[in-house]
Order: C-alpha cells, then sequence, then structure tokens
C-alpha cells in the first residue's frame, strides 16, 4: 500500500507524517489478524486454554498481553526497515511497564532529541479480544522526531484516523489511504446523540431529557472516531486514562472538530492540538482529566451546561432537595442559563468557552 507522506520510506527520509502512517498502518494490520485468529480459533503457538474458569482467565488475560506486545513488535519491524529526517532509528514504546513509566521513557527520548513513538491502548483489549466490540479498545499512536511537530493516530478494529498539522486522513485495509477536509463527513449532525465515558452512566436518567441516545462505550477514543468522525454524533466528551492514550484530541481537532480541553480553553485549529498535547507531555503543562470533543461551539456549550447540572443534581441527596421550578427543555440552552441559581459550578461558566 502506498504511504502518500514523504516519498515511500526508501527513496526519501520519513517525517513525523510518513512514521505515524507506517506505524499507523503496521498496528491495523495487526488488530485485523488479531481478530481473524480469535474468530477462527487459532493462535500463532500452540498452547490451548486449560481447562477450568480460573486457568481459562488467566489464559485471556495473557493473550490481551500478548496481543500488546505484537501490536507493538508489528510498528517497531515496520519502522525499522526505513529512515527518517532525523537520522537515527526510532523507538517504539509501548509493551513494557505502565503508562507514568512509558510517558517518562517518552520524555527522556524527546529531551534528547531522539525519534520516538508511542503505540498505547485505551478501553480493554482483552474485551475486544473476546467480543469483538468495536468500542472495547483503541490504539493510540504519538510520533516525535526531531524538528517536526507532534504527528497523532488513532487506531480502532476498522480503520486508522491520522492528522498532523495540514491535514488529515483515513485509512481502511478495503480502500486503503483517504486525505479528509478538514471538515466533518456528514453535514446535518443528529442531535440525540452523544457519547459519554462509562463512568457517567449513572447521570443517564438525567441526560436522556436532553438528548435521547446517549452513548456510554468501555472506550471513549474508539467511539468518537466511529460515531464523532466517522457517523453524525456531533458531541462527546473524552475522558483521559492517560496523556499517551489521548491521541483523540488532535486527530479529531484534524478532522474538523473543536475540543475544550480541560480548564475551558477552546482549540480549534490543528497546529494548537499537537502543541497543546506536546507541552502535556513533555510536563509543561497539566493534562486534565475531562474534554470535550464536538462539531461546533453550540454543541460543547450545550454538553458542558446539560453536564454540570445534572452532576450538581446528582448531588443532592435528598429528592426534596431539587427545584421544583426547573425547566428541562434544550431551550434553556439559548445561552441564558441561570448558573448562579446553583451555585459554583467550577469550570463551567460562560468565561471558560
Amino acid at each position: 500500500m502506498h504511504f502518500p507522506f514523504d516519498g515511500d520510506g526508501r527513496s526519501a527520509p520519513l517525517g513525523a507524517d510518513g512514521v505515524t502512517a507506517r506505524a499507523a498502518h503496521a498496528a491495523l494490520l495487526e488488530l485485523d489478524a488479531l481478530r481473524r485468529e480469535t474468530a477462527r480459533g487459532q493462535e500463532p503457538t500452540q498452547d490451548l486454554p486449560p481447562s477450568g474458569v480460573p486457568g481459562q482467565t488467566e489464559y485471556w488475560v495473557g493473550k490481551a498481553v500478548r496481543a500488546r506486545r505484537r501490536l507493538t513488535d508489528a510498528v517497531e519491524k515496520n519502522l525499522r526497515a526505513v529512515s527518517n529526517v532525523a537520522g537515527r532509528p526510532v523507538t517504539v514504546l509501548g509493551a513494557d511497564g505502565c503508562l507514568d513509566e512509558r510517558m517518562l521513557a517518552f520524555r527522556a527520548r524527546v529531551a534528547r532529541g531522539e525519534p520516538v513513538v508511542s503505540v498505547s491502548d485505551s478501553g480493554c483489549l482483552r474485551r475486544w479480544l473476546s467480543t469483538t466490540d468495536g468500542t472495547a479498545a483503541s490504539l493510540s499512536i504519538i510520533t516525535f522526531v526531531p524538528g517536526r511537530p507532534l504527528h497523532a493516530a488513532v487506531v480502532t478494529a476498522g480503520a486508522a484516523l491520522l492528522s498532523d498539522c495540514s491535514g488529515s486522513w483515513r485509512l481502511t485495509l478495503a480502500d486503503g489511504w483517504q486525505e479528509m477536509t478538514g471538515e466533518p463527513l456528514v453535514a446535518d449532525p443528529d442531535p440525540d446523540h452523544i457519547v459519554l465515558p462509562q463512568a457517567l452512566e449513572h447521570l443517564a436518567p438525567g441526560l436522556s431529557r436532553h438528548y435521547a441516545e446517549p452513548i456510554f462505550p468501555r472506550d471513549t477514543s474508539s467511539a468518537i472516531a466511529r460515531a464523532v468522525l466517522g457517523g453524525a454524533v456531533p458531541v462527546a466528551v473524552h475522558f483521559t486514562e492517560h496523556v499517551l492514550n489521548s491521541a483523540i484530541l488532535p486527530v479529531a481537532v484534524g478532522h474538523g472538530m473543536a475540543v475544550r480541553v480541560d480548564g475551558g480553553r477552546l482549540i480549534e485549529k490543528p497546529w494548537d492540538a499537537s502543541r497543546h498535547l506536546y507541552k502535556a507531555l513533555t510536563g509543561e503543562i497539566p493534562f486534565g482529566e475531562e474534554h470535550v470533543i464536538a462539531r461546533d461551539l453550540w454543541a460543547i456549550k450545550r454538553a458542558t451546561r446539560v453536564l454540570a447540572r445534572e452532576r450538581h443534581l446528582a448531588e443532592r441527596t435528598h429528592p426534596l432537595d431539587a427545584p421544583f421550578d426547573m425547566a428541562y427543555e434544550d431551550d434553556l440552552f439559548g445561552f441564558d442559563f441561570d448558573f448562579d441559581a446553583f451555585g459554583d459550578l467550577g469550570d463551567f461558566g460562560d468565561e471558560d468557552i
């Protein structure tokens, strides 16, 4: 398959975009191989799961660990065969150590000016291997090559999405690389849908007054890639497990979305998203725990206000504490919402957006 970035890796050294493209392609191929092996009951080794629930559980836990190793090795093998503009071998992080240890290793290589790629899985690889649920897990690929902006890609079981400061692309095994326009593919969003982390599922009764079809996936990155960037869902809330698991943020901006980062700042330009992630990775700024990704500012305002109110109501310990004169219709969101009626809601005021 032809890579539309900096030549083919043999005639010209690859920049960060070409390195990321090759890493995403290798990871997508390996995910597809894992899916086919599970569906056929095959394994590269001949080891069979032992009988009994404890032994089988241990087998599947080990299978997820082996899958993580295979994904990292596949990326490393692909990049070993090509050169990059830095003229130094690319280190691939992903199989060893915890997230914090890998972040420190990533940060150290950035400080030394060494090319480095992080391949990090969010969600639950074991659940994906067992169920083939497309929203169970995804891969975040973050690439640093000296002298180039930070690049990112998100890989799901069906596609890889890549973004840099000049454009965005989608890769599927059936269609190859396709350049995106920087705008959402679906012009008319479906306002009844929102993607939310499972940690917010307890707010579902209240949220359903505003979004008839709230979606609570195991992995928000894969759901955002599929439903927001590739579908008609207008807005999503992303809980980051870790900065290394958050390639979806610059990828979303590159595909035409806006991101409200934790703390209230709005990011709408790809280079700002790349810079924000770089500063978070190097420890220059805190990354935060919650981000809102949407097609436009109005969708961000609406989701932010709905969540602020439902969280406030959920904190009331007695049902009679709730006000009786509160309207729940979305005409509340003509930007006339009175935050003072509910006290201090932290970073969710108009001045933060």
